[in-house]
């Protein structure tokens, strides 16, 4: 379940920070600068507020979820999302189109993802939803446009240590610096630089390992591997960062090829 969010403020540094301890299945923390007070509680309320939506429409543990009520049924021929499901499906759609099937939300549909109709019907051809690898990217993505909406131009959104927007620089330094690490050994892999752009890091480690799964295949990946994806677009870092975990080298290329404004790192040890 979710946990409840809390705040502080720092005036003297014109300085928010927002923390929810556990919320789609990780924590959230946000560092908004240059802010009055009541503008960035009001920010913060909303992102609560979107964050805590999206994690009842999309928690497929949870029963009375929408996307559970959708896998119980995919067995069953035609499904009716609900209208505020159709645009992650409709976007979900089109990255697995643009990766060649290395993206794919559907579990066990062996590669033939789902059939979205124009008038928002939605067959699985047998397969379940699951969303993650997408629904923090899409989140971060609605952050990164509703706070740049309020005027905000130095902002620090932190998903579960895995997802992460950096707009403009941090209000110290020319960037926002990321140190990434080999979950395995510890050593580091690259230091990210950041500035209007987000990071996204998938990966096993130890203890936590096969939760990716190759879509062609329904095989998980359990190598020790790391990819790390930066990018302007949060959603795409997310769906890039999972897609290269499951490609092959000659793949990997394809995905560098088709999505020039992301850098995409894999780490193999």
């Amino acid at each position: 379940m979710p946990e409840l969010p809390s705040h502080t403020y720092y005036p003297e540094r014109q300085l928010f920070h927002g923390f929810v301890p556990l919320v789609m299945g990780t924590k959230l923390e946000a560092l908004l600068f240059c802010v009055s007070e009541p503008a960035a509680g009001a920010i913060w309320e909303q992102m609560c507020a979107e964050a805590f939506r999206l994690n009842a429409l999309l928690d497929r543990f949870d029963p009375t979820s929408e996307i559970s009520r959708l896998n119980a049924g995919s067995d069953g021929g035609e499904l009716r999302p609900a209208p505020e499901l159709l645009p992650l499906l409709r976007e979900s759609e089109s990255y697995r189109e643009r990766t060649g099937g290395l993206f794919d939300i559907t579990r066990g549909s062996c590669g033939e993802g789902l059939q979205l109709t124009p008038d928002g019907a939605l067959f699985l051809h047998g397969g379940t939803l699951d969303f993650g690898g997408f629904a923090k990217g899409w989140f971060l993505r609605w952050c990164r446009n509703t706070l740049a909406a309020a005027g905000l131009t130095t902002a620090y959104v932190d998903f579960g240590g895995s997802a992460i927007l950096a707009l403009g620089r941090h209000p110290f330094g020319e960037c926002w610096r990321i140190r990434v690490a080999h979950p395995y050994s510890g050593a580091v892999l690259q230091d990210v630089d950041l500035v209007d752009r987000s990071l996204s890091t998938s990966g096993n480690r130890p203890g936590y390992s096969g939760h990716i799964v190759d879509p062609r295949s329904g095989r998980p990946v359990t190598a020790q591997r790391l990819t790390t994806v930066v990018s302007p677009d949060p959603l795409e870092a997310e769906v890039l960062s999972t897609a290269a975990m499951v490609s092959s080298e000659e793949e990997l290329g394809f995905l560098r090829n088709n999505f020039q404004l992301s850098t995409i790192n894999r780490y193999d040890v």
